[in-house]
């Protein structure tokens, strides 16, 4: 009976010691701890959330944005942004939760600002484990008015700016098997009156995100997440005014789940994606229902 007591010990502790190394090799695996992350518009609602989420995971973050840019075809309408002015202070609030946080100003549809922004983060942090590609702007003109540079300005920022980023950062990705993760839009998926340029540049995104995820495996994810509608000031001060009804109308009338989605959403998708190494090549929505709701 004490043989047989001590081969069950053996055994059981055997199993507890499987189980405890597997659990270390999924956490090694998953885990931000100790990760650097780039998020570029991280001085906008949904970057702030979502480097916000990803330092709450583990991962130092670099926060990147800009305070001017060459054109107001933006949501603001006007050259004056203070992306990076508000990118400070989301440093410090990742800082105080205890993540190192860096501010780099960068306008990414600028190659030299953009090469520069990466090697910074990898001389200020060593590597670089995730590219968030989230700067985004957004106008409303009809195609048959639109100026040509409202078409360059949009498709810089939202679809080149993705390129330009993911290009620098490729090379350290591939060392550290990192990820890149790309904000594009429910208007990726479908058209809307007005939005010709908008919705070129998230379909582009989308593109780019699935074409990446086959040139990069098996060494780095590459995702994106389609947000629905969210309270930023594309939808207060453009696409709200432009709907000419008030914005918790919209929200009930094409949201199945009766509310708005938040930056929090995004970043906790980001931080979804960025631990799961086996989901690649995916444009991931996030919208309560939006796109479901045809009928």
């Amino acid at each position: 009976m004490v043989a047989v007591s001590e081969r069950m010990l053996s055994r059981h502790m055997l199993m507890v010691l499987y189980d405890v190394l597997v659990c270390e090799i999924m956490v090694e695996r998953t885990s931000l701890d100790g990760a650097v992350s780039i998020v570029t518009g991280a001085g906008g609602d949904i970057g702030t959330g979502i480097a916000l989420e990803l330092a709450a995971a583990g991962s130092d973050i670099v926060i990147a944005d800009v305070d001017v840019l060459e054109t107001e075809y933006n949501q603001q309408s006007t050259q004056e942004v203070s992306g990076a002015t508000r990118a400070q202070e989301v440093a410090d609030d990742i800082e105080a939760h205890g993540q190192r946080a860096h501010v780099i100003e960068c306008d990414v549809t600028k190659p030299k600002q953009v090469d520069a922004m990466v090697e910074e983060t990898v001389s200020e942090f060593g590597t670089l484990d995730l590219l968030v590609n989230n700067a985004g702007v957004i106008t409303v003109t009809p195609v048959e008015e639109m100026a040509d540079a409202e078409w360059d300005s949009i498709m810089d920022v939202n679809a080149k700016g993705v390129f330009l980023a993911s290009r620098a950062a490729i090379p350290h990705l591939r060392e550290a098997e990192g990820s890149i993760i790309n904000t594009a839009s429910i208007a990726g998926d479908i058209g809307a009156a007005g939005l010709g340029h908008y919705c070129a540049s998230k379909h582009a995104v989308i593109g780019l995100t699935k074409s990446l995820s086959l040139e990069l495996a098996p060494d780095v994810t590459v995702n994106a997440i389609c947000p629905g509608i969210v309270q930023t000031p594309m939808w207060e001060d453009v696409l709200t005014p432009e709907l000419d009804e008030p914005y918790e109308e919209t929200i009930e009338r094409v949201i199945p789940m009766g509310r708005d989605q938040t930056p929090e959403d995004m970043g906790r998708t980001a931080v979804f994606l960025a631990e799961n190494r086996n989901i690649t090549g995916q444009a991931v929505t996030v919208d309560g229902g939006i796109l479901q709701n045809v009928i």
